[in-house]
């Protein structure tokens, strides 16, 4: 939303296609600046299987319909995910001449068209007919996709391995609004934690982010289990749902905290609105996922001035001199990070320092506005080409 409102703001006329996940969304609607449609059929797609073969079908005939009937009052189309929204822009452009960007949001979407856990649930084998089918189908798309949009080096490389050639792919990396995520003053962090209910003394951890077993989630309350012990003044925010994700577990870490008496210790927050103030009213980051295509929540992390303990993974990986503003160690490697937690909260002058930096480097390179001019610059070399 907030790349939208940015793309206006530089001076593009934009419409906002996505799908109406239940009867609480509205079919159109504005939001900010942002005109939004939205389209049925209703229910879940990923991870449902089989299922979700209908459901996506629809949906795509639906959105090809509209690219075609609106195609006089658009000039290019975004597409936001590798794997089957750009199908609908590709049929589309094929009548239209339309061209298309495709910005994928995870290595693993460009890695493979199903990935293991939903083969697994649909009983096929990465050599089955389905798989290769979906495979031939991402290949022919694939060729009339003008540019792909890489948020990260891995997604980069992923597309390269995917043959994508080099040259149809553009690096433009997130941006953030810096201004909304600044870190606040003592004073300003007392009333945030007093708002929020937050421990007021506390070394405050927090992650954010989806409540998905991908997410490292589960190894991360296993870590503060252990260290709680060690650290009794520290305390874990925990911010975010795992609803609509394949891989919830957020049951498990509700039955997990309380088979271990950590409640006292642990704020789930849930879905919030206001994710700046819980990174204002915190002092650490932890971010645990196994892997990740970008991920704004570091981005807006570094953004607040918190110090990084998290894998390496998306941005966090490919800011150089990682050590200058957090540690980072191999996804899933649990004593690593349990090993990298304990140090940062025992070194308040090493959280100083990092978070210190950790702001610094994202001023330097992030911003909503720096990421629009770029994307509005791509849209303006494709739209005059010949």
């Amino acid at each position: 939303m907030e790349l939208s409102e940015s793309l206006i703001a530089a001076g593009a006329t934009l419409q906002v296609f996505t799908r109406r996940l239940n009867r609480g969304f509205l079919a159109a609607e504005t939001l900010g600046s942002v005109p939004i449609t939205r389209f049925t059929p209703f229910g879940e797609i990923k991870g449902v299987g089989f299922r979700a073969a209908p459901r996506l079908g629809l949906l795509l005939c639906k959105m090809i319909w509209r690219l075609l009937r609106d195609s006089k009052k658009y000039d290019i189309v975004l597409v936001s995910g590798f794997n089957y929204m750009p199908l609908s822009a590709v049929f589309a452009g094929a009548l239209t001449r339309k061209p298309c960007v495709v910005r994928p949001e995870s290595p693993l979407e460009v890695a493979e068209p199903l990935g293991a856990a939903s083969r697994r649930k649909m009983g096929l084998s990465e050599h089955s007919i389905t798989v290769r089918t979906l495979r031939a189908i991402r290949r022919l798309a694939a060729r009339r996709v003008e540019r792909y949009v890489a948020i990260s080096s891995e997604i980069h490389t992923r597309l390269e391995q995917a043959g994508i050639d080099a040259a149809r792919i553009v690096a433009i990396p997130n941006g953030i609004a810096v201004d909304r995520f600044a870190p606040v003053t003592a004073p300003r962090k007392c009333e945030l934690r007093l708002a929020l209910s937050l421990p007021a003394d506390a070394l405050v951890m927090i992650y954010t982010g989806r409540l998905a077993a991908s997410k490292g989630v589960m190894m991360l309350i296993d870590v503060w289990r252990e260290l709680a012990g060690e650290y009794p003044d520290a305390h874990m925010v925990i911010a975010g749902t795992g609803r609509g994700s394949f891989d919830d577990c957020e049951p498990a870490l509700h039955e997990f905290i309380a088979r271990h008496a950590l409640s006292a210790r642990v704020t789930l927050a849930g879905a919030v609105f206001n994710v700046q103030e819980y990174l204002q009213a915190s002092d650490v980051f932890v971010f645990p996922s196994d892997y990740e295509g970008f991920s704004l929540s570091i981005l807006e992390a570094m953004t607040a001035g918190l110090p990084l303990v998290s894998t390496r993974v998306g941005i966090a990986a490919e800011l150089g001199d990682e050590g200058r503003f957090g540690l980072l160690v191999p996804p899933q490697n649990r004593s690593a990070f349990r090993d990298a937690l304990s140090s940062m909260l025992a070194d308040s002058a090493l959280r100083t320092e990092m978070g210190t930096n950790a702001r610094a480097a994202v001023s330097e390179r992030f911003s909503l506005s720096a990421e629009a001019r770029r994307y509005c610059d791509l849209f303006t070399q494709l739209v005059d080409q010949p």
